[in-house]
């Protein structure tokens, strides 16, 4: 499944740049997040409750940074194994300076197999929107909230 689009958030593109690279900043953005740790330079483990339709899993999740130039773009490498199956994404990430301050740009591609996939591509693709829309919510209401201090 192909996913990309963008949003706005009113800091420089270093700061939500330096933002995008802490653990527990990621933790409080990312959707169903437990646990998020840093296991070596530019690489994370972590544990993600995801609930898809009535199947609701939890995932042991890799995360790997690739590709860095710094403050404008990188490529996240991610996968995750539970009992609903398995995720694995491939995205690339853009920070472009905007009016408003700075502009988020993802595309990639996410593959999801297992009794997850089973339900239909459609709700997975509902699902999928829904997850990445809070998680864009929650990072750009953090992001204006660490700005106002």
């Amino acid at each position: 499944m192909k996913i990309e689009g963008s949003f706005e958030v009113s800091v420089t593109s270093k700061v939500l740049w330096d933002l995008l690279q802490d653990p527990e900043f990621l933790k409080e953005v990312m959707p169903g997040c437990k646990e998020i740790k840093q296991t070596g330079e530019d690489e994370f483990v972590g544990i993600i409750v995801a609930k898809v339709g009535a199947i609701a899993s939890q995932y042991t999740t890799k995360f790997s940074i690739h590709d860095k130039n710094p403050p404008h773009s990188y490529r996240m490498h991610l996968e995750g194994e539970g009992k609903g199956g398995f995720v694995r994404a491939d995205v690339n990430v853009s920070l472009e300076p905007s009016e408003a301050g700075t502009l988020l740009k993802y595309a990639g591609n996410v593959a999801i197999g297992g009794t997850i996939a089973r339900i239909g591509q459609r709700l997975l693709d509902a699902a999928a929107k829904m997850l990445l829309n809070q998680g864009f919510k929650a990072l750009k209401k953090k992001v204006e909230e660490r700005a106002a201090q």
